[in-house]
């Protein structure tokens, strides 16, 4: 029976070490700006929670259309507001840091014609 107990902690413990959630309240390091992202239907959703910029419109969707797409990653779409368009991005959370990837591809309209990383930190209250 304590067998049975200590791998099923072990196991448990393990996964929840493994997999870090996408949802929470993220920090982009930019004018104290906190991004809200959480499930919406089958989806995750992200929006300006807080921000120290006045021109922050709180609760504008920032990314939308998440959904997992492997262990540790996420595809969905990402905000580009000096753009004013939405770029295919992968999101992975790690270590209280979320890196987004932004891949424009070879498109006319190229951000920077490379691959752009960005990283939030999880905002703790």
């Amino acid at each position: 029976m304590k067998v049975t107990a200590v791998l099923f902690m072990l196991l448990f413990g393990a996964i929840s070490l493994n997999a870090q959630s996408i949802e929470g309240l993220w920090n982009t390091g930019k004018e104290n700006t906190i991004i809200n992202i959480k499930k919406v239907n089958s989806n995750y959703e992200g929006t300006i929670h807080d921000s120290d910029n006045s021109n922050a419109q709180i609760g504008k969707v920032l990314v939308k259309d998440i959904e997992k797409s492997g262990e540790d990653t996420y595809k969905g779409k990402l905000y580009v507001i000096d753009k004013g368009e939405w770029y295919n991005a992968e999101f992975k959370p790690k270590n209280e840091k979320l890196a987004i990837t932004v891949s424009s591809g070879f498109e006319k309209r190229r951000l920077n014609g490379k691959k752009l990383v960005i990283y939030l930190k999880l905002h703790r209250k």
